[in-house]
C-alpha cells in the first residue's frame, strides 16, 4: 500500500492539475471574450436608418461633404427609411479629419430663421448609430438653434474602418468644427453627445475650446465599466476579466486606448465651460452611481460648472423619448444660458 507521503504527493499533483486546468479555462474564456467582444465593438453591423431631416421632421437641410442629390436616389432604393440596405455614396474630401477620414453630416438651419451666425448645436450619435438616428435629439432645439448632425467614422456615409469609443471619433468632431467655422461662422457652438457620443464630445471639448457648452446624455465615466455592464446585462457573463479583455482587444485591433477618451478624465479639463448631464435613473449599462455621479464629482472637484438632471425611469439612450418634455426644457434652457441666446432670439 502507498504510504502517507505518496498519498499526499498524489493529492498535490491532482490539485496542481486542477489549478492548471482552471487557469487554462479562464485564459481561454478571457481570450474568447476579448476577441469576440472587441470585434463587435470595433466593427458592428451598420445602423440601418437613413432618413433625412426632411423625411423625419420636414426640416430644410444642407448636405455636408456629399451631394444632396444622392438623398433622392437613396430614398428610391430604400422605401423604408428605417431599414435601409445602404447609406448612399460615401463622403467626399471637403471634411477630412487629422488622420484622413472623410466625415459626412447635415446642416439644419433653425426654424426661427436666425441665420448661420447664430448659436449652433452639434449632435453626436452613440455607438453603432448615425446622423439619422441622432436627429431626434435636435427636435426641442430646432426652433432656436442651428443644428449639425454628423456621421462619426465607420457609420453612415463617413469613412473609417474602426470604432474606438471616442478616442478617434473626437477627430471627427474637430473636423466638423473646422467646417462649421469656415462655412457658417456661428457666434457660439454647443454640443450634444449620446452614450459613446458623450465620450466623443467630452474628449473633443477638452481638445478644442471652440466648443462652448457640453451636454452629455446616458454617458459612462469609464469605457471599461460600460463594457463590464454590457457583459452582465446583455450576455449574462461576469463583468471581469472580460471587460479588460475587450479593452485590450480594441487596443490590439486599432492601436488606441479607449480609456484615454473617458469622460471622467476629460471633464475636469473644461475650465469654466458649462456642462449638463442628463441621465436615466434606471440605466442598466451606465449605472448612475458608476457614471453620472462620478463624472459630476470629478468635474466639480476641478471647478467645472456642471449640472445633473435625472429622467425618472429612463434607461440607456432613450431619455429624449422617455422624458421628452423635461429633456427638451433642460436642454433648451441650458444652451440658451450657455450660448448666450438673446431673449426672443
Amino acid at each position: 500500500m502507498p504510504g502517507p507521503h505518496s498519498r499526499r504527493g498524489a493529492v498535490r499533483r491532482i490539485v496542481a492539475v486542477l489549478v492548471a486546468l482552471a487557469v487554462l479555462a479562464l485564459a481561454t474564456y478571457t481570450t474568447y471574450i476579448g476577441v469576440v467582444g472587441s470585434g463587435i465593438l470595433v466593427d458592428p453591423e451598420p445602423h440601418a436608418m437613413c432618413a433625412t431631416p426632411k423625411q423625419q421632421f420636414g426640416w430644410l437641410y444642407e448636405a455636408i461633404n456629399y451631394d444632396i442629390a444622392d438623398d433622392a436616389a437613396l430614398a428610391l432604393r430604400n422605401p423604408d427609411p428605417d431599414d435601409c440596405a445602404d447609406q448612399g455614396t460615401p463622403a467626399g474630401n471637403d471634411v477630412l479629419t487629422a488622420d484622413g477620414v472623410s466625415i459626412a453630416g447635415w446642416y439644419i438651419p433653425a426654424a426661427s430663421g436666425v441665420g448661420p451666425e447664430a448659436p449652433t448645436v452639434i449632435l453626436v450619435h452613440g455607438w453603432n448609430a448615425n446622423k439619422s438616428e441622432v436627429l431626434r435629439y435636435g427636435v426641442p432645439l430646432h426652433d432656436r438653434f442651428n443644428l449639425v448632425a454628423i456621421d462619426l467614422r465607420h457609420g453612415g456615409r463617413s469613412g473609417g474602418e474602426d470604432i474606438t469609443f471616442g478616442r478617434n471619433e473626437m477627430l471627427d468632431v474637430l473636423a466638423v468644427l473646422d467646417w462649421l467655422e469656415r462655412e457658417k461662422r456661428p457666434a457660439s457652438i454647443g454640443i450634444v453627445g449620446n452614450s459613446m457620443g458623450g465620450a466623443t464630445t467630452a474628449a473633443a471639448a477638452r481638445a478644442d475650446d471652440r466648443i462652448a457648452a457640453v451636454l452629455l446624455d446616458s454617458t459612462h465615466a469609464q469605457a471599461v465599466n460600460a463594457f463590464a455592464r454590457r457583459l452582465v446585462v446583455e450576455e449574462s457573463q461576469p463583468p471581469y476579466p472580460g471587460a479588460w479583455a475587450i479593452a485590450l482587444g480594441v487596443f490590439v485591433r486599432t492601436g488606441q486606448d479607449v480609456g484615454s477618451a473617458d469622460p471622467i478624465g476629460a471633464l475636469p479639463a473644461l475650465g469654466d465651460r458649462p456642462v449638463l448631464l442628463i441621465h436615466g435613473t434606471d440605466d442598466p449599462i451606465d449605472v448612475p452611481a458608476e457614471s453620472a455621479e462620478r463624472n459630476v464629482a470629478a468635474a466639480r472637484a476641478a471647478g467645472v460648472p456642471i449640472e445633473l438632471r435625472y429622467c425618472e425611469g429612463g434607461a440607456h439612450g432613450n431619455l429624449v423619448d422617455h422624458c421628452p418634455d423635461e429633456w427638451g426644457q433642460w436642454a433648451t434652457d441650458f444652451f440658451e444660458r450657455a450660448l448666450e441666446v438673446p431673449a426672443g432670439g
